[in-house]
């Protein structure tokens, strides 16, 4: 079975922005795409029209928001089979810890939690062996350089309950806790993709974790200071091409649409994928089968509470 419908998370900037026009260049793809705010969505929406390109409202540290975005695409699908769905949206949270009205540490869910629920709801919808891609990210793992030059210690999973309260580490100052929640996000999204590929029938999709490695510029960056934002923005993609490991939001979108349409890959599934199409190890403690089975048992609960 063959489809021309795809969903993409986070696609109003960025990777996601990029990703969204590579797909649309297709004349035969249809896009449907989840905002925060659609109206605010001015440089998608300038990618196709409502025919190709259905943007609809979701926040994903909401699980209302992202049980009521879940129901709005199987309208919008009427009956139609998903192609792929690359779960991209991502949120680097600054200052005190933040919870969520459901009483979640925000940047778990909005970056894995939200993300899970969704493929729980959708994934009937999904054409047999349809790659869902998880955006994850280097800084999961307390081996890779880049990211402790950047501050990131890797992920910390102190387990299921703790890490969803985003209750890592007492002993950290505030901003090295919020890039711990940041990598522990990215951690937990390789964790889940290793356990459902794990437990997938023949047939079922294709779940890969995908890290589109440091893309200075983009909008990660959004709630860090102001002299922050302005040199991620202005200095550090001058510097990027020299740092191995850096990418620009154009070359990981290229990657990361050959993975959605099966250009690459076509039959990986439980892989860890990074920019240059290459598959490389993730951290040690993300191959950890029983840190993989506790969240897994932690995200189906949490997918059975709205």
């Amino acid at each position: 079975m063959s489809s021309s419908h795809h969903l993409v998370t986070g696609a109003t900037s960025g990777i996601g922005l990029e990703l969204a026009a590579l797909l649309l260049a297709d004349p035969a793809c249809r896009l449907v795409v989840g905002a925060r705010r659609p109206e605010a969505a001015k440089a998608l929406r300038a990618l196709a029209g409502p025919d190709r390109l259905a943007i609809l409202p979701l926040d994903l540290a909401s699980l209302a928001s992202t049980v009521a975005f879940a129901e709005a695409v199987e309208r919008q699908l009427a009956g139609a089979k998903l192609a792929s769905f690359s779960a991209n949206a991502g949120l680097q949270a600054a200052g005190p810890r933040r919870l969520t009205a459901d009483g979640y540490e925000e940047t778990f869910q909005a970056n894995f939690l939200g993300h899970a629920l969704l493929i729980a709801r959708l994934r009937r919808h999904l054409v047999p062996s349809a790659p869902v891609v998880l955006t994850a990210s280097g800084t999961h793992d307390p081996a890779n350089r880049l990211a402790r030059r950047f501050g990131f210690r890797g992920g910390l999973f102190v387990g299921a309950d703790h890490v969803a309260k985003g209750e890592l580490d007492p002993a950290a100052s505030a901003k090295q806790l919020d890039r711990d929640r940041y990598a522990t996000s990215k951690l937990c999204a390789i964790l889940y993709v290793y356990a459902v590929t794990r437990r997938a029938s023949a047939g079922d999709a294709r779940f890969i974790a995908f890290d589109p490695g440091l893309m200075p510029g983009t909008g990660l960056a959004r709630e860090r200071s102001a002299v922050e934002r302005w040199a991620w923005s202005n200095v550090l993609p001058l510097l990027a091409h020299a740092m191995p490991g850096t990418s620009t939001a154009r070359r990981s979108a290229l990657a990361l649409a050959k993975l959605l349409t099966g250009r690459a890959f076509p039959s990986g599934r439980g892989l860890h994928v990074d920019f240059t199409l290459a598959e490389t190890p993730s951290s040690r403690g993300s191959r950890r089968e029983d840190w993989q089975e506790e969240l897994l048992r932690f995200a189906d609960c949490a997918a059975l509470e709205p």
